[in-house]
């Protein structure tokens, strides 16, 4: 398959809000720097975010007004669930968006904002033969991580994501309950249902807090590698930033090292610029 082929098949889906806004920049940064062949669509879960990133001409992207959705079920859910419950509840919703919108689009992979790519995931993801959904695990456990889901339109993919976007309807909040934790509970039942749900193990993807002191990390001449793997995404989960100079994280964890020092530093210039464009707005 071709490189326009490639750009015309795969889509990449972020779903943004005004608190993230500077983590989803980084991350279309991380796409377009790594020259990642893919259609980016952004779906904008308030006015603010919306209205930033459309005036900080993004110009490789899609950006979609999610802030007022359509759908009955939505509006209620939207008014009874925290900020980041609604926005785990989208995720479905944005990538059925993308399929029933763009009919060019086959393959859409969704990433939570506060991911980062240091190398080209489409590359992987062309070298597997078989598979209708594509997922990731904690790799401290054999659990489904909800950051990165890929999902192909063909007939068992379509039919796992709306069985997906149908659990999260019922049920998807901050806690566990009967094995479920936001969206991501669900997504561990898939493969006792569907065929061809596919757990990509390379040791350079989902590289996280909670499993990054099972590896070495390391930069040589520029390229980060995970033990003799080279680094794919790093999802910096629980990293949140005050403001341009300080941060914290959503729990204890090691943030020395280069790779963090490497991603705040982004961070902080991308704040600097939304407060250029965007005078004001807060994180």
């Amino acid at each position: 398959m071709g490189d326009r082929a490639d750009i015309l098949d795969k889509a990449i889906c972020i779903i943004v809000s005004k608190t993230r806004a500077h983590q989803v920049l980084a991350l279309y940064e991380s796409i377009i720097i790594n020259n990642i062949t893919v259609k980016i669509f952004m779906f904008c879960v308030d006015e603010e975010s919306y209205h930033l990133l459309k005036k900080i001409g993004i110009n490789k992207a899609i950006i979609i007004d999610f802030s007022n959705p359509n759908d009955s079920a939505l509006i209620q859910i939207k008014n009874e669930r925290k900020l980041y419950e609604y926005c785990w509840t989208l995720k479905p919703f944005a990538i059925l968006y993308i399929f029933d919108n763009y009919p060019g689009i086959n393959n859409v992979i969704y990433v939570d904002g506060d991911i980062y790519f240091f190398s080209d995931i489409s590359k992987l993801i062309n070298r597997i033969k078989k598979w209708s959904v594509i997922l990731t695990t904690h790799k401290i456990n054999k659990k489904a991580n909800g950051g990165f889901v890929c999902f192909k339109r063909d007939i068992t993919g379509l039919g796992a994501l709306n069985w997906w976007r149908e659990h999260c309807i019922k049920w998807c909040y901050a806690y566990s309950d009967n094995g479920n934790f936001g969206d991501q509970g669900y997504l561990d039942k898939l493969k006792s249902i569907y065929k061809n749900i596919y757990f990509l193990e390379y040791l350079g993807v989902n590289v996280a807090p909670w499993n990054q002191d099972l590896y070495d990390i390391k930069n040589q001449d520029g390229i980060i590698y995970v033990n003799n793997c080279r680094l794919i995404f790093f999802h910096f989960s629980g990293l949140r930033m005050i403001n341009k100079h300080d941060y914290s994280t959503c729990w204890k964890y090691d943030t020395n090292g280069f790779i963090y020092e490497y991603y705040i530093d982004i961070l902080r210039k991308k704040i600097e610029e939304i407060e250029r464009i965007e005078p004001g707005f807060l994180l």
